[in-house]
């Protein structure tokens, strides 16, 4: 077990963690006043701007691989964007089958969406470069990817459990988002982990309006559905990312990706 990249993954953790103790407050400081749009957008920016350049400076001591976005890095992103549509709609049609997805009656399209669209990928290209860029490879060094892949999980779902609670159930959906990212991410490279992760995060706030649930999110979004009834089902506060309708999907997607040979 190699101790610098074990150190050096924690330093990652770590510098994640005071970017949402310490970077927040200052953010939401740093916008109060400002419209709704520019303070949620200015928000992601600097919380999400500072976790992104800790990420790569990070990478750089640890002499991580580095490079510009090339055409194999788009289709990665491609593909990737294919798997996460794929396993929300998977998940939305769950709900479907259990009576708990609605019309809502939410504001649909708004101006706002494409400013929206650039906030989201920001926070998931800052995940995605600090867990599966920086966290995980470091681990694999260190323990391998058997090991690495559900290590790289587990802390993203804690960062998550600051961000919007602990439910146990949200836990584990959680926990399957990142164990998804990561072996798309030891597949197809990182462009394929921000691609799922993009997918689902601006499919599920921007075009179907089920995050938050009930109602839209700020920048609006495409059409509002809601879900209602069983919590279990998504019909609670915490929508899909509390729902067995997520666990299921998430599974089998990573079945999925288990199951296919590497191209």
């Amino acid at each position: 077990m190699a101790v610098r990249p074990i150190a050096l993954a924690c330093a990652g953790l770590l510098a994640t963690w005071a970017c949402l103790w310490g970077v927040a407050p200052f953010a939401d400081h740093m916008v109060r006043g400002a419209s709704p749009v520019v303070a949620e957008a200015g928000f992601g920016v600097i919380v999400f701007g500072a976790i992104l350049l800790l990420a790569l400076g990070l990478g750089r001591v640890a002499g991580l691989p580095r490079r510009l976005p090339d055409m194999a890095g788009v289709a990665g992103f491609g593909r990737g964007a294919v798997v996460g549509a794929a396993a929300l709609v998977l998940a939305i049609g769950y709900c479907a089958l259990a009576g708990t997805l609605g019309w809502g009656g939410g504001e649909a399209a708004r101006a706002a969406l494409p400013l929206g669209l650039l906030t989201v990928l920001l926070q998931v290209t800052a995940e995605e470069v600090m867990f599966r860029g920086h966290v995980q490879p470091l681990l694999v060094r260190a323990v391998g990817a058997g090991m690495a892949v559900p290590l790289t999980a587990a802390s993203f779902a804690a960062l998550h459990a600051v961000l919007a609670g602990t439910a146990p159930v949200m836990l584990v959906n959680m926990l399957l988002g990142g164990g998804l990212f990561g072996l798309l991410a030891l597949r197809g490279g990182l462009g394929a982990a921000i691609g799922a992760h993009f997918a689902w995060n601006a499919i599920e706030q921007l075009g179907v309006g089920l995050d938050p649930n009930p109602g839209v999110g700020t920048f609006g979004s495409v059409i509002d559905l809601d879900l209602s009834g069983a919590a279990s089902w998504g019909g609670s506060g915490a929508g899909l990312n509390a729902s067995i309708a997520m666990s299921a999907a998430l599974l089998a997607t990573i079945l999925l990706v288990v199951w296919r040979r590497p191209a």
